[in-house]
């Protein structure tokens, strides 16, 4: 069922989940939503896409680092969108890898941490709600992925 969804609680709850890793004490985490940003959505499988771009920026961090997330309105072909990013202040995402970063099983993680599945079920949700998620090495260091999704009339 889609409906209506607040970003920004969304967003608070999805740090939640993810902050229940230890590492997560040593991380200074930003929400920077709007209170206003609202997407047509499924609040639980949005859940799932942003629990997985947290935790997946919390790996990447170092300790002292800083996890934000911003957003944006903005209009598209007479719709409007609402951007909402994941900035993190890690090593940012590999050359060799972002290309392919939404394919299954592409992971940088060399560990029993990631199975390489996350980004790619992230994308099926998003695209599900008519969204796109991209990722991009921010110029000042560390990693951005963008979720734009609907935004609820």
């Amino acid at each position: 069922v889609l409906e209506p969804v607040s970003l920004r609680p969304l967003i608070e709850e999805s740090w939640g989940l993810v902050a229940i890793d230890e590492k997560a004490s040593d991380v200074s985490f930003l929400n920077r939503v709007d209170e206003s940003a609202t997407v047509v959505g499924n609040s639980d499988r949005l859940i799932q896409v942003f629990v997985n771009l947290l935790r997946n920026a919390l790996l990447a961090v170092p300790n002292g680092g800083q996890i934000a997330v911003e957003s944006r309105k903005f209009s598209r072909n007479a719709q409007a969108w609402i951007s909402c990013e994941v900035l993190d202040n890690g090593p940012g995402i590999p050359a060799n890898v972002l290309p392919n970063l939404f394919e299954a099983f592409v992971s940088t993680r060399l560990d029993a941490k990631g199975t390489g599945l996350g980004l790619t079920v992230a994308e099926g949700i998003v695209t599900q709600h008519g969204g796109t998620i991209s990722a991009s090495n921010r110029p000042e260091g560390g990693a951005s992925l963008e979720v734009v999704l609907p935004a609820a009339s």
